[in-house]
C-alpha cells in the first residue's frame, strides 16, 4: 500500500478516487482564443485589404483632379500667352510707327538745316553784293513798239486783233 499525501491509499481507493476527480483541463490557453485570433487576424487583413482599395481609389482620384488641374493651367498659361503675344504686336506696331516718325522727323530737321544753311548762304552773298548789281535787279521793262501796242487800252492787257470786215 503506498501512501497519498499523508494517508494510506489502496489500489482499491486509487481507482475510485480517478473516478471521483474531475477530469484535469489541458495545459496551454483554451480552445475558443484560437478562434478569437483566427477571427481577428482575417478581419485584420480584410480591413487591410479595403484599406490599400481605398487608397489606390484616391490615388486614381487624385491622378485625374492633378491631370484637369494641369489641363487648366496650361489652358490659363495659353490665354495668358495668346494676350501677351497680342500686347507684343501692338507694342512692335507702335515702336515701328514711332521709328518711322523718327526718321521722317529726322530728315525733316536735315531739309530744314539744310533750308537754313541755304538761306544763311543768301543772306550772306546779299549783304556782300552791291544793290548794283545788275543778276539782282529788276530789269525795266522794254517799251512796246508795233501794231499790238496800240491795242493795249485796257491797262496792258494784250488783246488780238479784230477781225476784218467784208
Amino acid at each position: 500500500m503506498g501512501q497519498h499525501r499523508g494517508r494510506m491509499v489502496s489500489i482499491t481507493d486509487r481507482d475510485d478516487d480517478g473516478a471521483r476527480r474531475p477530469p484535469q483541463a489541458p495545459l496551454g490557453p483554451p480552445i475558443w482564443t484560437g478562434w478569437l485570433q483566427i477571427g481577428l487576424s482575417t478581419m485584420l487583413a480584410v480591413l487591410f485589404l479595403v484599406i490599400l482599395s481605398k487608397t489606390l481609389e484616391q490615388n486614381q482620384r487624385l491622378m485625374r483632379l492633378e491631370q484637369r488641374l494641369q489641363g487648366l493651367e496650361n489652358s490659363r498659361a495659353l490665354d495668358r500667352t495668346s494676350v501677351l503675344e497680342e500686347q507684343q504686336r501692338a507694342m512692335v506696331g507702335r515702336l515701328q510707327t514711332l521709328e518711322s516718325g523718327a526718321q521722317r522727323l529726322e530728315a525733316l530737321e536735315r531739309q530744314q538745316e539744310q533750308w537754313r544753311s541755304a538761306l544763311a548762304d543768301m543772306q550772306g552773298r546779299a549783304t556782300r553784293r552791291p544793290q548794283a548789281d545788275p543778276e539782282f535787279s529788276p530789269a525795266a521793262p522794254m517799251p512796246a513798239t508795233g501794231p499790238a501796242a496800240s491795242d493795249r487800252s485796257d491797262g496792258g492787257v494784250i488783246r488780238p486783233p479784230a477781225p476784218a470786215s467784208p
